[in-house]
């Protein structure tokens, strides 16, 4: 019973809470409206005019009765040009890993015996080289080594 009271003051208390909400979001709406694209704000000279869309930032001043506005030198442009260049160097490599296929493959332990066996293939041809190298220089050095036969007779 007490439900059923209570029920209609509930329905009341939050039609209301959403009509108030409604008309202060829409006169925060309208508010922006009024206030257009460019916010100005004063500065010595002249204006800065603040492009409430882009974020860009502009000094208008008055030369020789003409007002004009000049883009600053601000860090946001800067920024851009870098975000831009760096995502241009990320495609161009994005493009490049595409280029090399799939991916390599993970070494397996078969991988690495048969690459143990053919570097064991390769030290055994090395020393027997070394073998036949040494072998060959023992020999070069006793035929240096041995005496010579006997001295011919001095010419009178």
């Amino acid at each position: 019973m007490l439900f059923r009271a209570i029920l209609p003051a509930a329905l009341v208390i939050g039609a209301l809470g959403a009509g108030a909400v409604s008309i202060i979001g829409n006169s925060h709406m309208a508010l922006a409206d009024e206030t257009g694209r460019y916010t100005m704000q004063p500065v010595d000279g002249g204006f800065l005019r603040l492009d409430t869309q882009t974020g860009a930032v502009s000094v208008c001043s008055d030369a020789d009765g003409s007002w004009s506005c000049a883009p600053t030198d601000d860090e946001r442009s800067e920024l851009e040009q870098e975000n831009a260049e760096l995502r241009a160097d990320n495609l161009v490599l994005r493009e490049q890993i595409a280029e090399l296929g799939e991916k390599p493959k993970v070494t397996t332990p078969e991988d690495v015996d048969a690459a143990m066996d053919a570097f064991e293939t390769v030290a055994e041809r090395f020393g027997r080289i070394i073998k036949i190298m040494r072998r060959e220089m023992e020999e070069l050095d006793q035929e240096l080594n041995e005496p010579a036969g006997p001295d011919p007779a001095p010419a009178n």
